[in-house]
């Protein structure tokens, strides 16, 4: 269990958990008040710069995980 980290590449930021990089479409589980739930990981591109954020999964429906660097808890 991390936080997941923005590392800058060649083609711009990508986030990384557990050293590992993480892509567009890679599903990850993330600790929400001391719940696991899946999600996915997606980026969009504003003004040049990627934009990293999550999808969370929940029984009750999805929920947008803007601020997700550094931010929550993440594991495989």
């Amino acid at each position: 269990m991390e936080q997941l980290e923005l590392r800058l590449e060649s083609g711009g930021t990508r986030p990384y958990l557990m050293g590992k990089p993480i892509h567009a479409g890679d599903c990850l589980l993330v600790l929400i008040s001391e719940n696991w739930f899946p999600a996915r990981c997606e980026c969009y591109r504003e003004q040049g710069n990627l934009n990293w954020y999550l999808i969370v999964f929940k029984p009750e429906g999805e929920a947008v995980l803007e601020d997700c660097i550094n931010n929550v808890w993440c594991r495989f």
